[in-house]
């Protein structure tokens, strides 16, 4: 009996016991689904657009006056918040109706410039190949520029911090950008890409350009679209969820 709870416990401690609350097939089905329905929602609510700089032609027509703007805190991008609220509303409901952690790993293809996010059962205490029927979501993503050497880095990190509404500073202008701006370019949400306890300042994030998504443009973060990161933040956890970077 010892010899037996030994072995027990040391299962417990590698493999704890959110594994065994892997989703099935049926439920991946399901979540894809839901997923998919939600993507749609989103969509027909122009979530993109609010994000964007592309559309917003009053603001680069009148640029001065949005940096006064911004610096006398009169900006507020209501749309961007509604929108930031709903996702969360639906993140509460998925996360209840199956678990607290649906995509434990995040694969970055290098060379497809795509994303898979998996739910792989534990892959963060294991390795995080999976199979087909674990892929929750694939996700068109933009990449470091290689030709500036600031290519996205081939390494394994972890999702150290989840950022609600990132804002962003302005240096050179003395400006904090604030949510929902489209001068800010973390878009709808950050993900911190962590390293041995610490922060890489490398990250997963929304956009203000979607004409950069499947490009090697960036400095090195990994942008996804507003949707799909709006989505993928409800999905994640705080130092549960892998991001592996693979050519």
């Amino acid at each position: 009996m010892k010899r037996f709870m030994k072995r027990y416990l040391i299962l417990v401690l590698f493999f704890p016991f959110s594994q065994s609350l892997c989703l099935n097939i049926k439920e991946v089905r399901e979540i894809r689904q839901e997923i998919s329905n939600f993507r749609t929602y989103l969509s027909k609510k122009h979530t993109e657009e609010i994000f964007t700089s592309h559309l917003e032609n009053k603001i680069w027509d009148d640029f001065y006056k949005s940096l006064i703007d911004i610096k006398e805190d009169k900006y507020n991008n209501k749309k961007a918040h509604k929108i930031s609220d709903l996702a969360n509303k639906w993140g509460i409901y998925i996360r209840e109706k199956y678990k607290e952690i649906i995509v434990d790993s995040i694969v970055v293809d290098l060379s497809e410039n795509m994303s898979y996010w998996y739910d792989n059962s534990g892959t963060i205490y294991t390795s995080y190949w999976a199979n087909e029927s674990k892929l929750i979501y694939t996700a068109k993503a933009a990449i470091g520029d290689e030709e500036i050497g600031r290519g996205t880095k081939i390494d394994k990190y972890i999702i150290g911090k989840k950022v609600l509404k990132p804002e962003t500073s302005w240096k050179q202008r003395n400006l904090e950008i604030p949510y929902g701006h489209p001068f800010n370019p973390f878009g709808a949400r950050k993900l911190e890409l962590w390293k041995n306890g610490k922060y890489t300042f490398y990250t997963c994030h929304g956009t203000n350009d979607t004409t950069s998504i499947g490009k090697h443009i960036s400095l090195g973060c990994i942008r996804f679209h507003n949707i799909d990161i709006l989505i993928l933040y409800e999905l994640v956890g705080e130092n549960k969820t892998i991001v592996v970077i693979k050519e």
